[in-house]
């Protein structure tokens, strides 16, 4: 589909959502590129929507900083959250993250860094609704399940409606629309970064270089502490 195909798509279905949600929703904003033009579209229809940010202490400085810079620049309605728990409490109880299922360690980690505290602050801000910045070409397994689930749909445990409104779009369109209208973005990208999220996450498939490249010190850490092998590259 071309790309003003869906834009306009993304458009409307924002505008529905925000109708219909009569307004008691909220952004989920990570600091990243996708949920940066989420935040963005929405921003055109609903100023003071509320935006959470789940700042889980193991995120890269840019990220935090970026964040506040934005907040400042854009006036946003920023919540933004901290875990009961630390990275390395859950590491020390559950191990480093790694798999994708349910049950898994990265669940538990996710669990207590971000969806905790994330749906402690949806319940607590009333936002019957919530707006993403997930896109299906991050994964197969999230190829998968945007298939099966759609743009919207209700979240049965938190009932509450989960928006995904740049679901189909690529990494390109994303970096298309930032650039088309100017709009500042992470500079952990300009560093090589491919990810944004916790520094510490081994769950994805190329925490390691990634890691190695930004920041050394801690990428050794890890893996001494993970493999229990010494690391000097």
């Amino acid at each position: 589909m071309p790309f003003p195909d869906k834009l306009a798509i993304s458009q409307v279905l924002i505008q529905r959502q925000l109708r219909d949600l009569d307004g008691n929703c909220a952004v989920a904003f990570s600091g990243g590129k996708d949920s940066e033009v989420v935040l963005h579209l929405i921003l055109e229809y609903r100023p003071g929507v509320k935006v959470v940010f789940n700042n889980t202490g193991v995120e890269y400085p840019e990220t935090v900083h970026f964040v506040r810079e934005l907040k400042t620049a854009w006036d946003l309605n920023l919540i933004e959250t901290r875990p009961g728990r630390t990275f390395w409490s859950c590491v020390e109880q559950y191990g480093f993250p790694g798999g994708t299922k349910r049950g898994s360690n990265r669940a538990y980690c996710c669990y207590w860094l971000k969806e905790k505290p994330f749906n402690l602050a949806i319940r607590e801000c009333g936002a019957l609704g919530y707006f993403t910045g997930v896109t299906a070409v991050e994964s197969y397994t999230r190829m998968f399940w945007a298939r099966d689930l759609g743009t919207c749909y209700r979240l049965k445990h938190e009932n509450v409606i989960k928006v995904n409104p740049i679901l189909w779009w690529t990494p390109e369109e994303v970096w298309a629309y930032i650039r088309g209208h100017r709009l500042p973005y992470n500079p952990i990208y300009d560093q090589g970064a491919d990810r944004i999220g916790c520094m510490t996450c081994t769950a994805f498939k190329s925490w390691e270089s990634q890691l190695r490249r930004l920041r050394p010190k801690l990428y050794r850490l890890i893996k001494r502490r993970k493999d229990g092998v010494l690391y000097l590259l």
